[in-house]
């Protein structure tokens, strides 16, 4: 729980419950974010990263640097669509930056979120629509392994072509 957690201590493990609790890591991760953002999920989290706060760190980290990167692989984005999420709007206007992918069939049965920042801190949550997991400010080596899963699913996945913009 992270209601006494001591947040000095980067490299300890917060185990979380809840979206109470799983929301102000999340966006305590995007904030420290220097060079990238990846995340992976079923969809765009709307409870998680749908909210003014995170979409303003995506929107900071995109443009401080031309080599700054946010990867999302998502399965589906068709409800994130539909109901106007915050991320959508953002990586149509900032395609250099920000890249939404799908997982190719292999990968097809993603049901976990994973939260990658840079490359030391992450958060996971084994299950979705949970919001239980566990997360790290600081742990290099569990961060490269996480991500090299997280690279191997994006080599592997393709465009998401439905949250094109289309100029008319």
């Amino acid at each position: 729980m992270t209601d006494s957690l001591d947040l000095q201590d980067d490299t300890a493990l917060i185990r979380f419950e809840g979206r109470d609790e799983a929301i102000p890591l999340v966006l305590t991760l995007a904030q420290r974010a220097k060079r990238q953002i990846c995340i992976i999920g079923p969809n765009i989290d709307t409870t998680l990263f749908d909210t003014a706060d995170f979409v303003e760190c995506l929107k900071t980290l995109a443009l401080s640097s031309p080599r700054a990167k946010i990867k999302i692989i998502v399965q589906a984005t068709k409800i994130n669509v539909q109901r106007g999420h915050r991320v959508i709007p953002l990586a149509q206007h900032l395609t250099s930056s920000i890249h939404i992918r799908k997982p190719d069939s292999q990968h097809s049965d993603i049901q976990n979120i994973l939260v990658l920042v840079d490359d030391f801190a992450y958060l996971k949550c084994p299950r979705a629509s949970y919001y239980e997991g566990r997360a790290c400010f600081y742990d290099r080596l569990e961060v490269q392994r996480l991500q090299s899963q997280f690279d191997n699913i994006w080599d592997h996945s393709t465009a998401d072509l439905s949250i094109r913009r289309l100029h008319l």
